[in-house]
This record gives structure tokens, C-alpha cells and sequence, in this order.
């Protein structure tokens, strides 16, 4: 059973979250993040999806005070709500947002590896949640899908499109298995696009515009594009980064294996620049660096609105975020950096890592993956300030 000397002794243990769980009240527990912040929760199901609520962090909220908050809070779920969704239960059995979280939590996170369960959730909640939230899933059509892959084709994303139909056509699989839509309105939909390799590399001066289209208007997802620039990792990568991997005193960022295309821990230097990015950035989250807004346990989403007007402020158009991977790559390679530092940095198990070499090749370049970015971030500074002087 939980008490005020047992909760104020608990502590996060090796950078992970800790979760106790009160033997007093059934699923009211406490959450302690990596960071030491404490907070009560408590688990319930609502149409037979289970649920978690945050009540409040201590010591702000007392156990006396956090434990009635569960108390009332199980009072709403018996009586047919959901406190969380503030609707009735009944009406949340078979809608697509809901459905979607049991899916991850019942397929993908025990059949996938993390990235990939979390890339699938990302897809189906940015291209299909924001059209299709309060819809029964039963209800969904073969035209629905079709409106939602030709939009991303029609916005010069193909690839985008092809990542959309499969995780949709997963869902639907499994939901078809499970008895919950009799059949699936993939069926007979083919690729929206032919698997094409994209070459797209931005120039100096379309990365400047691009950078100063961001520094415009500092948000998140600025932010995160600014980081995709001068880490040059993936976007999942980036935007699933979280605080307790930034180690300040060595400026450096270790992404765990579990989190990476490769699954292969990495550890990428983080320039001044890229630490000052990423000292500006808003700390709502004890956890994650990018929350989503609205629901602290995962990561934002939706980018689509948010690089159209970005790429109105820059005025570059055709390009996507995985470009910038590709361009920085390239750019530092014409500024002098050997092929084998930009592999380490890209985390590619390719070219001279490959096979054997990459077996017993354990050595990390961090002193030259430090300089090759330092050096690439430097770069970026000098277009804007070529520019600035230019101008005047």
C-alpha cells in the first residue's frame, strides 16, 4: 500500500520511469519519471480499453487527496463514462481513435519492434485520426481509404502515401481477425506509388531559407526540423528524442538501440548549435522532449499542416523531412568529411561497415563524427551570415 514515507523515499531508477501500484485502491498507483517528478495515476478500462489518467503530481496533490481523486474517478467509469474522454463509454467502443491505441498496445507492441510500432501509430493517428477520429471503424469505406492516399499523392508525398496504405491495411487485418469489421476496405487497393529511391538534395541556399523560415516561428515542430538538419538523423529518431538521452556536460545525445531503424544504439555529438536548439526547447514534459499536446505519453504528430507553412515562409517546396538526412549527408562530404565518418553519423551499416568490418569495427569516431558536425553546423551559421551582410 502506498504511503507519504514510501513515496517520497522512491526514486527513478537507472534513467527509466518507475510505476507502483497501491494495494488499497485497484489501479491508482504512482509514476515517478526520470527526472524525479512524482506523479498519481490510475488505470481503468472504459469499453473494454484500458486507460490511464493522470490525477495529479505530488506533493502538490497529497496521497489523501490523490487517492479520493481515484476513488471519484472509478465512481464515473462504473456509472458508464469515461473520465479521460468525458463520453460515454458506449459510444467509444468501435471509434477509430480509440481503436487505434488497442491495436498498438495489443498487436504492434507485442509483434513489432518498438520504432516500428511507434512509426505505425504515428501514421495511422497524422494521416487518419485527424479525418476519421469520431468514426466507427466499421463504418470506414474503400472510398475513405482511397481520399486519404490520393490527398497524400496529390501533396508530392507518394512515398508518404505508399507508408499509409500499409499500416492502414495492417489495422484492418487485425481487426478483421478479431471479429470487429467483417472485411477489409484495403482490399484491392494497389500501391498509390511505385517505391521510387528520392535524390532530392537541398542546396546551401534553400537550406538557409528553410532555417530562417523556421527561426521565423520558433514552435516544436521548427524546432525539430532545425535538429533533423544538424544531427542529420531520422525523423522518428528526433521526434522521439527524450531528455534523460542528452547528456549537457558532454554534449552529446545516445539514442538506444530499441529506438533506431538499425537497432543499433547510437551516439551523435551535438554541436553549439544543436545544443542551443535544443536549450530553447519548451520543457513541458518530465519524459519527452516533443509531447504531443494534449497527451503527455506520446510524442507530437500531424506535421503535414506544419511543413506547408513552413514551406510557405521559406518558399522551398518539394522536399520532405527525410531530405534533410540526405542533404546533410552530401554537404558535409563537399565540405571535406571522409565517407566513413558520414556512415557513423547516418548510422548505416552499409558501405565500409558492412558485413565482418562492421562486426569488428567497434571503433566510434566520436571525436570525428564531433568535429564533421561541429563543422556542418558551422557552415549552416556562415550562409545566414553571408546572407546578412549581403543584405546590408
Amino acid at each position: 500500500m502506498l504511503t507519504e514515507l514510501g513515496i517520497r523515499k522512491v526514486a527513478a531508477k537507472g534513467g527509466q520511469r518507475v510505476e507502483i501500484w497501491d494495494e488499497k485502491i485497484p489501479g491508482f498507483g504512482l509514476r515517478v519519471a526520470p527526472s524525479g517528478t512524482k506523479s498519481f495515476v490510475i488505470m481503468y478500462y472504459a469499453a473494454g480499453r484500458k486507460r490511464r489518467l493522470t490525477l495529479g503530481r505530488y506533493p502538490v496533490l497529497s496521497l489523501v487527496d490523490a487517492r479520493r481523486r481515484a476513488l471519484e474517478t472509478l465512481v464515473k467509469v462504473a456509472s458508464g463514462s469515461d473520465p479521460k474522454g468525458g463520453e460515454p463509454a458506449s459510444t467509444l467502443r468501435y471509434r477509430f481513435t480509440d481503436m487505434v491505441g488497442e491495436f498498438v498496445e495489443a498487436h504492434c507492441a507485442r509483434h513489432n519492434r518498438e520504432n516500428h510500432a511507434r512509426e505505425t501509430e504515428r501514421i495511422l493517428r497524422s494521416r487518419f485520426a485527424d479525418a476519421w477520429s469520431n468514426r466507427d471503424i466499421r463504418e470506414i469505406a474503400k472510398a475513405d481509404v482511397l481520399k486519404i492516399l490520393d490527398g497524400a499523392v496529390r501533396a508530392g508525398t507518394p512515398s508518404a502515401a505508399n507508408h499509409a496504405l500499409a499500416a492502414i491495411r495492417k489495422f484492418y487485418s487485425w481487426a478483421v481477425e478479431r471479429g470487429l469489421v467483417d472485411a477489409n476496405p484495403c482490399a484491392g487497393i494497389s500501391r498509390p506509388a511505385s517505391a521510387v529511391a528520392r535524390e532530392r538534395v537541398l542546396s546551401s541556399q534553400e537550406l538557409l531559407a528553410v532555417w530562417k523560415g523556421c527561426e521565423a516561428n520558433p514552435t516544436p515542430f521548427a524546432q525539430i526540423v532545425q535538429l533533423l538538419m544538424l544531427t542529420a538523423q531520422r525523423r522518428g529518431e528526433v521526434v522521439g528524442m527524450r531528455w534523460s538521452e542528452i547528456d549537457w556536460r558532454a554534449q552529446s545525445w545516445s539514442i538506444p538501440a530499441s529506438r533506431t531503424k538499425s537497432n543499433r544504439a547510437q551516439v551523435v555529438p551535438l554541436s553549439t548549435l544543436a545544443t542551443s536548439v535544443l536549450n530553447a526547447v519548451s520543457r513541458i514534459n518530465d519524459e519527452l522532449v516533443f509531447p504531443a499536446r494534449g497527451n503527455e505519453d506520446t510524442t507530437t504528430s500531424g506535421f503535414s499542416k506544419m511543413k506547408r507553412q513552413l514551406d510557405g515562409r521559406s518558399q522551398v517546396s518539394d522536399w520532405t523531412l527525410h531530405d534533410l538526412r540526405r542533404s546533410a549527408a552530401t554537404h558535409m562530404a563537399s565540405l571535406g568529411v571522409a565517407p566513413h565518418v558520414i556512415e557513423r553519423i547516418l548510422n548505416h551499416t552499409t558501405g565500409t561497415f558492412r558485413g565482418v568490418a562492421g562486426i569488428y569495427n567497434r571503433f566510434q569516431y566520436l571525436p570525428e563524427m564531433r568535429a564533421a558536425l561541429e563543422l556542418w553546423a558551422e557552415h549552416i551559421g556562415k550562409l545566414e551570415d553571408t546572407e546578412t551582410h549581403s543584405a546590408t
